[in-house]
């Protein structure tokens, strides 16, 4: 349609209104919506206009924008600013039905709302389905108190004004993502940098607690004094695991910065793997090794050691009691040639589904509050892929899950 005859259908002052809807600045989407009911509501000379859009958690239909009118604070007040979409009514029905709805006796429809018909005293309403981001979400409902109110003209500006308020509704909601991104994302960076400077003054701390922690040990062995000697011991490994989690943090802050330096090495990756699982497997989780081939990569082995040993500490972790974790080294031919793999296979409860997207995410874990902070298996999947190989996981419901270790540069030996 040319906007002549544009101008024909709706007049000069709606093609401005149409204008100030294009020209608004982005804003948030109630202060959006209020905006254009406001520029909708002085064209049609409406006593209300209200902007519903459906809230899924309520299963609702809720004015995130009126018009700054009396009728429109009596409104909020008598609660029908928000409507179940089971009670019905006639914004309910714009919605479910997708058409637009128009009487100019509201007093005499037996479908509307009893408080829309008698608190609020509408007798002409006006309504048209909104869409936003090519799915209808809501409703933009005219009224007046008057009846007969609305012109065929009217209604063909609702329908034409209705498509921009439902454009204006996307933006300011890309807009509002975008402000809540870069705000997560701040708050990211600024965690991160603290934590980096936090592990580094803590490793400068414990180097010393360690060696007075060895030195004191001895003493109390020389001594004689065993309850002593089992004190420091126990206080030994606790700050052995502290000093774990100040280097994976550290870890964290060179693969972030680029800096993660390997030395390549060839390495048999079927001996390290056995060597670590002999550590880690006890009554209580025993572990099963299979190296069903010799796999010689060239890798950095204390790297893959750190891997491998957050793999079988997360499967572990994991396990039922006596429950037994099943180690696999193989190979795969592939079409970019042989890779060394390793499958570590628990049969723990599985990784709930909405996490599993995440779980190589920092700081993610499935452990309650203050039992981990989530860099195991975002660092093995770093180092895995510092190698040129890759980490994935499978965690059907109800199944085993079985994390995947692919490396390559297999040496043909």
């Amino acid at each position: 349609m040319t906007p002549e005859a544009v101008a024909g259908e709706v007049g000069l002052e709606t093609l401005e209104t149409l204008e100030k809807l294009l020209a608004m600045p982005a804003s948030t989407v109630d202060v959006s919506l209020s905006t254009a009911c406001d520029l909708v509501a002085a064209a049609l000379r409406a006593d209300k206009v209200d902007a519903f859009l459906h809230d899924p958690s309520r299963e609702s239909l809720v004015a995130l924008g009126t018009s700054k009118q009396p009728l429109s604070l009596l409104e909020k007040k008598a609660g029908l600013d928000v409507l179940q979409i089971a009670n019905g009514g006639r914004v309910v029905h714009v919605y479910l039905s997708g058409r637009t709805f128009v009487t100019g006796h509201l007093e005499n429809d037996p479908e509307e709302l009893r408080g829309v018909r008698e608190t609020l005293r509408i007798r002409s309403k006006l309504g048209v389905p909104l869409e936003v981001g090519g799915a209808r979400r809501g409703v933009l409902m005219v009224a007046s108190q008057k009846p007969e109110h609305f012109t065929p003209a009217d209604i063909r500006f609702a329908e034409m004004v209705g498509h921009w308020v439902g454009i204006v509704a996307y933006r300011a909601e890309l807009v509002e993502e975008i402000a809540r991104n870069a705000a997560e994302q701040g708050r990211r960076a600024v965690a991160e940098e603290l934590i980096t400077v936090l592990a580094h003054d803590l490793r400068n701390y414990l180097s010393p607690l360690s060696l007075r922690l060895h030195r004191a040990l001895r003493r109390a062995q020389r001594e004689q004094r065993d309850a002593d000697a089992r004190d420091l011991d126990l206080a030994l490994k606790a700050e052995g695991r502290l000093e774990a989690l100040v280097s994976d943090l550290l870890d964290v802050a060179r693969i972030d910065q680029g800096v993660l330096q390997l030395d390549l090495q060839p390495q048999d990756l079927g001996e390290l793997v056995e060597e670590l699982t002999t550590v880690f497997s006890t009554p209580e989780h025993p572990i099963a090794l299979k190296v069903l081939e010799q796999t010689a990569v060239l890798a950095d082995g204390a790297r893959v050691r750190q891997c491998v040993e957050n793999l079988l500490a997360n499967a572990v972790k994991h396990s039922a009691h006596g429950t037994p974790v099943t180690v696999v080294v193989s190979k795969e031919k592939r079409e970019d040639g042989v890779r060394a793999r390793v499958d570590v296979i628990d049969e723990g409860p599985g990784i709930p589904a909405e996490l599993l997207p995440r779980i190589f995410d920092r700081f993610v874990t499935g452990q309650k509050p203050g039992q981990g902070l989530g860099l195991g298996l975002y660092l093995a999947k770093r180092i895995a892929s510092a190698h040129g190989g890759d980490l994935t996981v499978e965690s059907p419901p109800s199944k085993s899950t079985r994390f995947t270790l692919c490396l390559p540069g297999y040496l043909d030996s």
